[in-house]
């Protein structure tokens, strides 16, 4: 009797990986009869390209996709043994398996598309809060600063109009942190004066233009915002547009 091969295991040198960059896969294949290097090894995957053959290739994430996305790889070892039969085959074992999945990313379009999409947000005062910090991890400070801020905002402004062209995305070595930059521009009325602010009036309309830095954190198998602030020009009676003074 011919035993059929036993996969132990499939590898890979990362569980993560951006699009259209390579991961190697390795599988440990162990076969009684055959020598594992006269075994077939086919690999298949749902997009991607594979170079190589046999228990190790290297596999290349597709390029033009919505990220992130999970890719498991499947592997089907075939061991081709003994004498063929009269149609001149010959026996055959087959064993499948499938890899870990691989998380697929498009670090620098998601991460800017979040950052626009919570300036969008922040920029329609009808949007609430959670709604606005849907994005922002828990575990920064970040995020209950950006509440204070933007409850702040909402009392106190009204967004009439904005501009928001994202100018970078810098993915930190490591691919664990980021720093994004927005140019912004808000243009706002004046809702509530604080007590004893001279320099408020309320109904008076001004524009804060700058950058809007911001920066993004990888866990839980995603990106997410952390933290942003402000850099640029207030109006004295729009000092306080984004809940903490410039510099802050």
């Amino acid at each position: 009797m011919n035993l059929a091969p036993v996969v132990e295991s499939v590898t890979l040198s990362s569980d993560r990986v951006e699009v259209d960059s390579e991961i190697t896969l390795t599988a440990n294949v162990k076969d009684q009869e055959t020598p594992v290097d006269q075994l077939k090894f086919d690999w298949k995957a749902a997009g991607g390209t594979f170079t190589g053959d046999g228990a190790s290739v290297k596999w290349r994430a597709p390029k033009d996709i919505k990220t992130p996305a999970d890719y498991e790889i499947s592997l089907t070892v075939t061991e081709t043994y003994g004498t063929a039969d009269s149609s001149g085959k010959r026996p055959q074992n087959v064993t499948t398996a499938t890899s870990p999945s691989v998380r697929v990313h498009n670090s620098p379009k998601e991460l800017g598309d979040m950052s626009l999409q919570f300036l969008t947000d922040f920029a329609h005062s009808s949007v609430s809060t959670g709604t606005c910090l849907r994005d922002f991890t828990d575990s920064c400070k970040g995020k209950a600063d950006e509440r204070g801020d933007i409850d702040s905002n909402r009392i106190h402004y009204e967004i009439l109009s904005s501009s928001l062209t994202l100018r970078a995305v810098n993915v930190v070595p490591g691919a664990v942190s980021a720093n994004m930059t927005v140019a912004c521009s808000f243009t706002s009325k004046t809702l509530v004066c604080d007590p004893g602010d001279k320099s408020c009036v309320v109904g008076d309309v001004g524009t804060a233009k700058g950058d809007c830095i911001l920066t993004g954190k990888y866990e839980n198998r995603r990106w997410w915002l952390c933290d942003s602030h402000f850099a640029g020009k207030l109006l004295d009676s729009m000092r306080f547009f984004f809940g903490r003074s410039p510099g802050e």
